[in-house]
């Protein structure tokens, strides 16, 4: 079975309890770079680590285990530990990356965002264990064709959504998309959150 497509970085959906002006966003809706203060303290830690994982490794060789094989199997685990929190922080430079580059493309495209209407066709929901929503996908069908776009929260702090927050298929969107850009191009899909009651004529 093909897995469904994932968003790319800057393809973002917005809530919204109403439906703002309709004017693109100014700034993509969508976390900056990691912070200096951020980066330097990952990579002391992750120093800290290498060092106290070197350290480990050559006392398993150099005082009494239970055999060859404990020294080989704990130097296999205490490196690949290393080795992927090494992998980890690397994927997620990489990551702030792309956010850098998906705002500057936006901004670089001022003037050149048309607005498209469409509708949720389809929906995939991430939840963690007490049923709280930490991301969802949104496909939109458009008169252009299907768009893809996700929410995330800002940052591991901030709260999570309701499912009932969660538009579902067949809600009503606003997509604000760079002109004659990439499938992989930034993009905003507006949709309102469900469980806000809104005045019967609410236009979009």
């Amino acid at each position: 079975m093909t897995p469904p497509p994932s968003a790319s970085i800057g393809q973002v959906v917005v809530l919204v309890e109403r439906w703002p002006d309709p004017v693109p966003p100014a700034e993509l809706p969508l976390r900056g770079a990691m912070r200096p203060g951020a980066r330097a303290v990952f990579v002391v830690l992750l120093l800290l680590a290498t060092v106290a994982g070197a350290g480990a490794i050559v006392l398993l060789w150099t005082t009494p285990t239970p055999g060859l094989w404990f020294s080989l199997l704990f130097t296999v685990l205490i490196a690949a530990l290393v080795v992927v929190l090494w992998v980890v922080h690397v994927g997620s430079l990489a990551y702030s990356a792309e956010r850098v580059r998906a705002h500057a493309r936006w901004r670089g495209a001022a003037g050149r965002i048309d607005r498209l209407d469409g509708t949720v066709r389809a929906r995939t929901v991430s939840t963690i264990e007490d049923g709280g929503v930490d991301r969802f996908e949104l496909v939109v069908d458009t008169a252009e064709g299907p768009l893809l776009a996700a929410w995330e929260r800002a940052t591991a702090r901030s709260p999570m959504l309701l499912q009932t927050q969660v538009p579902g298929v067949g809600a009503r969107a606003r997509i604000w998309r760079i002109r004659e850009a990439g499938a992989d191009a930034p993009l905003v899909i507006e949709v309102r959150d469900p469980s806000v009651v809104s005045p019967a004529a609410d236009p979009l």
